[in-house]
């Protein structure tokens, strides 16, 4: 149950608050809402007044201190900045998850978590498109799902494909909203695939969904399998690849791209890390992940991902140069202004260092 109805007074407080953009806040849990067996959606407040601005399609990493260890995990917002007051995060309770077990066990209403952000640049802000096909399995619907909502409070003239596969009608997230959209927007059509009962999404099935799939732009998440999969279905049917997009958030995925981003070790003298605020300079090791230096000297640097996928723990490097496994979550502007992420990148000359 929400907090109780505000007064006259308190939602003009409230509309007269000021934008949160970025950084890091706490957050009051107001409301969880059961969605499925394993996924829950958490209702937040800012703990001090303000709004909520973000992309639809980012993240925030909520931080909280476990076992003596400060914790920290991305999740996709799943509301709009169309409503900017509260802002929900859709989570799927992972079986050994740390964050995720923590949650759905201690993060009830009035309870509160510290959280910073918002990043990514999966976003129908920084990739906009009107005709637009939003795919989606499992929990891979928050971010889809923020776009659409946004799209649609927003009156805009955006014509919307959404085809959500889920293991059985009671894992189908947003069931009833998602029904009710169909039915109220003209320009709103959504399918849901069942592997229960119809078998898995192949590219038949898609080209009958989605007669017009090459006249659209294609945002999709999930899981590693059913991503790869959706990606080899539109490169069968010649889709022009430039208008796919997705999101990773899996661990296995994660785990995956961490391999492949691994930069390898060279042999050498350190070098010095100059951090440009603090002025404090420290010499490391030149197989040293530059993320691990700057937390080590206490930095306001987020490792949340470890993989360069989720794109919190960005720096800006003044001058120097780096050896970097990934560039995926990092804008070309960001890349031209010389931001890296500190997650997957080590020193290979004297650093100077803005965060």
């Amino acid at each position: 149950m929400l907090i109780s109805e505000p007064t006259n007074n308190e939602s003009l407080d409230w509309a007269q608050a000021p934008l949160w953009e970025k950084g890091t806040v706490e957050l009051i849990c107001q409301q969880v809402i059961r969605e499925t067996a394993d996924i829950s959606t958490f209702v937040f407040q800012m703990k001090e007044k303000a709004r909520f601005n973000f992309k639809p399609g980012q993240f925030i990493t909520l931080m909280q201190e476990l076992d003596g260890e400060m914790v920290y995990r991305s999740y996709t917002i799943s509301s709009s900045p169309s409503r900017p007051y509260t802002l929900n995060l859709t989570i799927q309770r992972v079986e050994g998850g740390r964050m995720s077990g923590w949650l759905f066990d201690h993060l009830k209403p009035g309870a509160t978590i510290k959280a910073t952000g918002p990043d990514g640049v999966f976003n129908i802000i920084d990739k906009p498109a009107t005709n637009v096909l939003f795919m989606s399995a499992s929990c891979g619907i928050t971010p889809v799902m923020s776009m659409s909502r946004w799209l649609l409070d927003t009156c805009t003239d955006a014509d919307i494909r959404f085809i959500h596969s889920a293991r059985s009608e009671a894992d189908i997230v947003y069931r009833r909203e998602l029904e009710m959209l169909d039915e109220q927007h003209a320009f709103f059509n959504h399918s849901t695939v069942l592997d229960d009962r119809d078998g898995w999404l192949n590219l038949e099935k898609l080209q009958q969904l989605v007669p017009d799939l090459h006249s659209r732009t294609l945002y999709i998440c999930g899981s590693p399998v059913y991503i790869e999969a959706v990606r080899e279905m539109a490169k069968s049917a010649g889709f022009n690849m430039d208008n796919f997009h997705h999101e990773i958030f899996n661990d296995a995925m994660i785990k995956e791209i961490a391999d492949r981003s691994e930069v390898p070790e060279v042999s050498g003298e350190g070098f010095e890390v100059a951090l440009d605020k603090s002025g404090v300079v420290v010499t490391v090791d030149p197989n040293e992940l530059l993320v691990d230096t700057l937390m080590a000297q206490k930095a306001p640097v987020v490792a949340a991902c470890r993989a360069g996928v989720c794109g919190a723990c960005k720096v800006k490097i003044i001058d120097g140069e780096v050896e970097s496994g990934s560039q995926m979550t990092l804008t070309p502007q960001e890349i031209e202004q010389g931001y890296v992420l500190s997650c997957c990148s080590r020193p290979r000359s004297d650093l100077r260092v803005d965060i």
